[in-house]
């Protein structure tokens, strides 16, 4: 069935690669002929007429050429498509839907029989670490005070955090990833079987890391760990470059909890393939 899909992330090195390992290369551009087996129709139009006429109708234009063996022989009409990753994505997952295991209404008999490298599609919201969401209050509160402080407003307290927070904000800032938590639609418990996800940056379409927690998604991931027992998985570290000059130790005693969001079994590592909205 054909579906739009309002992609919010999508792994495009991923998408291709899987899809060249599957057809031994990408297919860089399509060539697609249809034939018109002796039309009773003269064909005296030229093409450059042929593409106004379809521009004025509001119909999109491919590239195309046309090959005329006569006025009432064959004619052929050649389309080159050059892939988009959208199309791309689509190609990926008719190859992939047969082995993809689709979560809904799911118990944890089915969550605990999830595999490493196995491909899972599910509905979720996500959210984002409370580590992270703390040093974006931090920044935003700088930004605001930097604003305002044109208006003859000044604390020194403050003042003093934003300059001592700088190297700490300017760490955050460079992360090139962040990894946040999806919490499945019919998940028998969202506290205890969810996903954790490395959403990287620059596979975000359009959008900001806080639009991804607006309203529900759909996922395809594919499982990179299964957490044992015993392990512990570091979803966020907020003990960054530079936060023992604003915290000192007694403060980062106090919040340690806020300071480092941990992921344990039942919790799942994915790596997320796409996360868009239909």
């Amino acid at each position: 069935m054909f579906k739009l899909r309002d992609f919010q992330y999508l792994d495009e090195k991923t998408v291709q690669r899987y899809l060249s390992s599957i057809e031994e290369g990408l297919v860089r551009e399509v060539l697609q002929t249809n034939i018109n087996d002796k039309p009773n129709w003269e064909f005296d139009i030229s093409l450059g007429e042929i593409q106004n006429m379809l521009v004025a109708a509001g119909i999109p234009i491919p590239n195309f050429g046309i090959k005329r063996t006569g006025k009432n022989n064959n004619i052929s009409i050649q389309i080159t498509k050059e892939p988009t990753i959208e199309s791309q994505f689509d190609k990926l997952f008719k190859y992939l839907e047969p082995v993809v295991q689709y979560l809904e209404g799911f118990d944890s008999n089915i969550w605990s029989q999830l595999e490493n490298g196995q491909f899972v599609y599910y509905s979720s919201d996500i959210l984002l670490p409370r580590g992270y969401e703390n040093a974006q209050l931090l920044n935003v509160g700088v930004e605001f005070y930097d604003l305002f402080k044109g208006f003859a407003i000044s604390d020194e307290d403050f003042e003093k955090v934003a300059q001592e927070s700088k190297p700490y904000r300017e760490e955050m800032a460079s992360k090139k990833f962040t990894n946040v938590y999806s919490r499945p639609l019919g998940s028998p418990s969202k506290d205890k079987y969810y996903f954790v996800g490395k959403i990287i940056h620059e596979n975000l379409v359009d959008i900001d890391l806080q639009d991804l927690t607006f309203g529900t998604s759909y996922t395809l991931a594919r499982v990179e760990h299964i957490l044992g027992p015993s392990e512990k998985y570091t979803v966020f570290d907020s003990s960054l470059k530079g936060v023992d000059k604003f915290m000192n130790r007694e403060e980062r005693r106090k919040h340690g909890k806020d300071l480092l969001d941990m992921a344990v079994k039942p919790a799942v590592i994915v790596r997320p393939i796409a996360i868009f909205k239909e």
